[in-house]
């Protein structure tokens, strides 16, 4: 999934026409009204006790490429800019930029008083570092192909980083300078190690970082310890400890928040909402998401890269009543690669993509030369019409999505499987093309571009297109709306996007979600508006977040 500091909708447009500048900042008080704003002075110390439902996979921002490690190293290191609750780019560790008339040179200003939390001043080079590495081949980074369209990275001061594109890319700041995988990286530390051997080397010991808080413990598949930053150029935070305790699947998380185990979690079902909602200890998080669900398509499989094979699933999967059994009506069925939150982008005709419509699966099956067998099943050529639907481990949601799937399948004469394995073997079988279909959420990118999983220049290991699919004319209207100069223009060409997937069916797109979420009370300073598709979305307040004493 693509991993960001905060989730919101940006255009270049937006951005071109205010200047940025922003004097250096500090803890400040928390926000005197709201549903979790007290009065009086915040107070430092506590720990933050946090529920995972899916466990860490590494501490190096690099190699950030799952939702586990997304959300715990945001709050360890720091980008160039971030976005805030209203979706405008802000200043971070560079206190102003500026972006040249054609939209191809992008300069970072960055702040004198940010240090790593050794102590070593953030510099300029560590930002080139940073993109030295990921555009090595050697260094295996999962998101090399975001700097297809950087020409060059230089650096004429110790404070000054230059960007030039090889042409405008809308997104830039969104998906490149806001994203964690791209955060500066000490060169000094990091500098030392062969690229190729970076992503196995051990720096959990000793990690160097450049965000509010340090790690001190890491015990894998158990928990992440963090300890707040002294050195953070924000100031300290109040809550002087994290404590990131990881478990298999979301059950055990919502067991967790029921016992006071943890005071929040990264990610709610909508059967564990409907549970805790009513609970007068929590909070409540709940927004539409920046994010859709899907299953992911493998069109290395014979049978999936059959286009009426494609349309014909889509015809005989109920969405909607996914939707209203699952998600209690409050979701959205949807067939985009655009999520609903992203709403200027956002084609809302594709909610009357593929209607439910069996009679009409099965005669696209029937043209197309598959013939029920005497097992209730669909053959043709010898062959049965069959593939597998991967699952993560420990998620109740999608159980109870695969078995409406399933049934939906099985009722139009197509046989699938469930294949459930835990997270980091589910996302390294992607990687390697081992799956068929795969059940899971993409979203977050804070911008409404898709190449990273539709371009065909996103195969892995360049980028998230694991089903390799391929559509020269997808790939140049991808390409056209990241160079667009204004929103309308963008806008269009998406609409144009939403048209031709709906035709192609690179995947099958499922619905729009709503992100959902519990803060318990005693968390203080804590902004319920401010989330989008992940946990980290909230936290664009989180230094001012205290704890009640």
């Amino acid at each position: 999934m693509r991993l960001t500091v905060i989730f919101a909708a940006l255009t270049l447009f937006a951005l071109t026409a205010v200047g940025c500048t922003s004097s250096t900042q500090t803890s400040s008080q928390p926000p005197a009204s709201g549903p979790n704003a007290v009065s009086g002075k915040p107070t430092y110390g506590g720990t933050l006790k946090i529920g995972a439902e899916a466990a860490a996979d590494t501490v190096i921002s690099l190699y950030a490429h799952s939702e586990g490690s997304g959300n715990d190293l945001s709050f360890l290191y720091d980008g160039l800019v971030n976005q805030d609750p209203n979706f405008n780019v802000v200043p971070w560790l560079a206190q102003s930029w500026t972006i040249s008339k054609d939209g191809k040179i992008y300069t970072f200003h960055l702040r004198r008083n940010a240090l790593w939390s050794d102590g070593v001043p953030i510099t300029s080079a560590d930002v080139k570092f940073e993109y030295d590495l990921t555009t090595n081949p050697a260094s295996n980074a999962p998101y090399r192909s975001d700097y297809d369209v950087v020409k060059s990275v230089a650096t004429p001061d110790k404070y000054t980083v230059v960007y030039t594109l090889k042409e405008a890319d809308a997104p830039f700041l969104s998906s490149v300078a806001a994203s964690l995988p791209h955060v500066p990286l000490p060169v000094h530390v990091y500098g030392k190690v062969p690229p190729s051997q970076l992503a196995h080397a051990d720096f959990s010991k000793n990690l160097v970082t450049s965000g509010p808080y340090t790690l001190s413990e890491w015990k894998h598949d158990d928990h992440l310890q963090l300890t707040s930053n002294k050195r953070w150029w924000k100031g300290r935070p109040y809550i002087d400890q994290i404590y990131i305790k990881e478990y298999t699947g979301n059950e055990p998380v919502q067991f967790a928040l029921q016992n006071g185990d943890v005071d929040t979690a990264y990610f709610l079902t909508t059967a564990m909402w409907e549970s805790l909602k009513g609970d007068s200890r929590f909070m409540l998080i709940h927004n539409p998401a920046d994010q859709f669900n899907w299953w992911v398509v493998n069109m290395k499989n014979p049978i999936l890269a059959d286009i009426n094979v494609r349309r014909a699933v889509m015809y005989a999967y109920d969405r909607k009543t996914e939707v209203e059994k699952l998600f209690h009506h409050e979701d959205v069925a949807t067939f985009s690669p655009i999520p609903w939150a992203q709403k200027w982008a956002f084609d809302p005709s594709t909610e009357n993509a593929y209607q439910y419509d069996p009679a009409k699966a099965q005669k696209i099956l029937e043209d197309d030369g598959w013939k029920i067998g005497p097992d209730g099943y669909r053959h043709k050529n010898g062959q049965l019409l069959s593939f597998r639907s991967g699952l993560i481990q420990g998620s109740a949601n999608s159980v109870k999505s695969f078995e409406l799937w399933q049934a939906n399948l099985k009722a139009v004469g197509i046989k699938t499987d469930a294949r459930q394995t835990e997270f980091n073997t589910f996302y390294n079988d992607e990687q390697k093309g081992n799956f068929d279909v795969d059940n899971g959420g993409f979203g977050g990118g804070g911008d409404p571009d898709p190449f990273i999983f539709l371009s065909s220049k996103a195969w892995p290991p360049n980028g998230l297109n694991y089903g390799h699919f391929s559509d020269p004319k997808l790939d140049a209207l991808i390409d056209q709306a990241r160079t667009a100069s204004d929103q309308a223009h963008r806008k269009a060409l998406y609409f144009e996007i939403q048209r031709l997937v709906v035709d192609d069916v690179p995947d099958f797109f499922d619905a729009a979600p709503y992100y959902r979420n519990v803060m318990n009370k005693r968390i203080l300073g804590v902004n319920p508006a401010h989330s989008g598709s992940q946990f980290t979305a909230t936290m664009y307040d989180e230094p001012i977040w205290y704890i009640a004493q």
